[in-house]
């Protein structure tokens, strides 16, 4: 561990970082866009190439906002940095460590113009921690570190950017992960009686299969994407996985595999994935209502360059279609 790395675990230190660093919990975080359609505070904007299952033609280039743990966050003048510069040495004296020094400020505006550059401060996302620091700025200084100062504030001589954020694969994958687009089940079956859409019989098993495999990730059950970022070459791989599609209704439900829900019905041969209605659907006007759905697990891993450094856990994802199957007691059938 680092002399850096020990003073950052004290606790003392790691009290004065994390109140310095955090965001609020209201605070609005720049360029990302909610489901409020709100802004908020930290997004950075990354020329992404997307590869995968999902993507028309394999792969393509996008330009993705993609919210980060920790970044900059600019001051908005010279006096508000010095306030808060003064602030934190006259109530945490030990914060100097971590702080531009006294020399290197009167170096700045002794020998340049402050309207060609501005300060920023390091903020994070209210629950991050001590690595997510730690990590934002060793990443930054490792790629940029003419810019990158292992400080809480930084002097940046451009007024038309911003010091560099070097995405995370985490927060990489959280962004990608929205770009798994998954169909909903939409299924076919057999029997149908004569003259009906789809009514089927009691007792007799009714054949399911989905007219799109990619509902059910084709035979594996398996979707895959990878992002990467080619400045920084941050990558990820992300999947999600399903044990199939599940049909239900009032009186008969089933579970099948992905290969057998997507394999359709042939004349000769049992259904693959199938239901037994054990009544008529007397009581259902328009019939009993079915569902279908698939239920998948969702996972990343990745790094940056060559290293696989980081993998984790996303949300679950569910997809269904509901529709209705009268169920008859006799019925002549058309297999």
């Amino acid at each position: 561990m680092s002399v850096r790395s020990r003073l950052f675990a004290t606790i003392p230190v790691a009290f004065f970082i994390t109140a310095a660093i955090s965001a609020p919990a209201s605070a609005d975080r720049d360029g990302y866009v909610d489901d409020d359609e709100n802004t908020v505070e930290g997004t950075v904007t990354e020329t992404v190439v997307v590869e995968g299952d999902t993507i028309p033609g394999g792969s393509r280039t996008e330009t993705m906002s993609i919210p980060a743990r920790c970044w900059w966050n600019a001051f908005e003048s010279d006096e508000e940095f010095l306030s808060w510069w003064f602030t934190i040495m006259m109530w945490f004296p030990g914060g100097w460590v971590f702080l531009p020094d006294p020399d290197y400020i009167m170096e700045i505006y002794e020998e340049s113009d402050p309207k060609d550059g501005r300060w920023y401060k390091a903020r994070c996302v209210e629950d991050a921690t001590l690595d997510d620091f730690e990590t934002f700025l060793g990443s930054c200084q490792a790629w940029y570190p003419d810019a990158c100062i292992p400080q809480l504030a930084v002097w940046w001589e451009d007024t038309e950017s911003e010091p560099p954020v070097v995405i995370q694969p985490e927060e990489l994958a959280l962004a990608a992960s929205a770009l798994i687009e998954i169909p909903n089940p939409e299924v076919d079956q057999n029997p149908k009686a004569a003259g009906t859409e789809n009514t089927t019989v009691v007792n007799i098993p009714t054949g399911y299969w989905v007219l799109d495999p990619d509902a059910v990730g084709g035979e594996d059950g398996l979707v895959e994407i990878r992002a990467t970022i080619p400045e920084t070459g941050t990558w990820v791989q992300v999947w999600a996985s399903t044990d199939g599609l599940r049909i239900s209704s009032p009186v008969g439900s089933t579970t099948c595999s992905p290969a057998e829900a997507v394999t359709a019905w042939t004349e000769g041969t049992d259904p693959a994935c199938a239901v037994v209605y054990e009544r008529a659907s007397t009581q259902y006007p328009d019939g009993f209502p079915v569902t279908a759905e698939t239920i998948w697990q969702t996972g990343w891993h990745g790094g940056i360059g060559d290293a696989e450094t980081d993998s984790g856990d996303l949300d679950p994802i569910s997809t269904e279609e509901t529709f209705t199957v009268p169920v008859a007691e006799v019925q002549t059938i058309v297999r």
